[in-house]
């Protein structure tokens, strides 16, 4: 078992829009987590899968170009394209995590082991942002 950086747990005070993503074998989602306090308490999740190429999965990295191009879709089918939301990412791949933030790639069926799973992310995303 490898350590997780998970530092604290929902309180029920929590209220805003969140992004969300899980990448698994096969599929990709993205979900936009909606939450209300007060009174009128509710939550609503928006999503969509994704299905990624076995060709790209077990790629070079360039899933991650694949992933933030899946949620560019997903945010303009959203109406929300420029908003800015907190994230977290579900990789369901073995990584040692380092921190909340950090995790390299144990073992994955492409040449990215030992990489930085979020810095990859970021780089996808970077390059994204200036196409």
């Amino acid at each position: 078992m490898l350590l997780s950086f998970v530092y604290r747990t929902t309180d029920g005070t929590e209220r805003g829009k969140y992004l969300a993503l899980d990448l698994g074998g096969t599929n990709f989602r993205v979900l936009v987590v909606k939450i209300r306090s007060g009174i009128s308490k509710s939550v609503r999740v928006y999503n969509k899968i994704y299905a990624i190429p076995l060709e790209i999965m077990q790629g070079t990295g360039e899933v991650f170009n694949q992933i933030v191009q899946c949620i560019s879709d997903f945010l303009d089918n959203m109406g929300m394209k420029n908003t800015r939301l907190p994230l977290g990412f579900t990789f369901s791949f073995l990584c040692r995590q380092t921190g909340i933030d950090k995790g390299s790639l144990v073992s994955w069926t492409t040449d990215c082991e030992g990489s930085d799973v979020v810095e990859m992310l970021q780089e996808a995303y970077k390059n994204k942002e200036c196409k």
